[in-house]
């Protein structure tokens, strides 16, 4: 069978670890020594703490589920956009469980390397977050 596109490696990773939050064979999707460049606020390095960030995000938002809007590619670069929906039911980033439901758009830079995601870049709408979850007032 020929190897997937990039594509459907894109599609089939979404579906498998951001829906489905299947986090043990992470391996067919990263490379061991990976970056990623979390919301600006931290970078991890490797596999096994790139999984403990995502178990973290899943414990606070267990049913929560990404619907992918855009998804382009250049070069060793793919980017999509797309929108995070779920129920904060768990503490997660210094912020109380809080029973909210929540949506917020993010948009990921991943490099390919071997076959696989490297390294990736992720940006999201934290202050429409932080509002939902009550961290930061509505004003009027």
């Amino acid at each position: 069978m020929p190897a997937p596109t990039r594509e459907t490696f894109v599609r089939d990773y979404i579906e498998a670890v951001f829906n489905r939050h299947e986090l043990d064979d992470l391996e067919s999707y990263w490379l061991e020594n990976l970056t990623s460049h979390w919301m600006g606020q931290q970078t991890l390095r490797g596999l096994d703490a790139w999984r403990s960030g995502m178990t973290d995000f899943f414990a606070a938002f267990p049913e929560i589920r990404y619907t992918l809007d855009d998804l382009f590619f250049s070069n060793d670069r793919a980017v999509w956009r797309g929108r995070w929906r779920g129920v904060q039911r768990g503490d997660w980033a210094g912020i109380a469980a809080s029973g909210k439901e929540v949506e917020w758009t993010v948009i990921i830079i991943a490099r390919f390397a071997d076959g696989k995601f490297a390294e990736d870049w992720v940006e999201y709408d934290r202050y429409g977050l932080y509002r939902q979850l009550g961290v930061i007032p509505l004003t009027s």
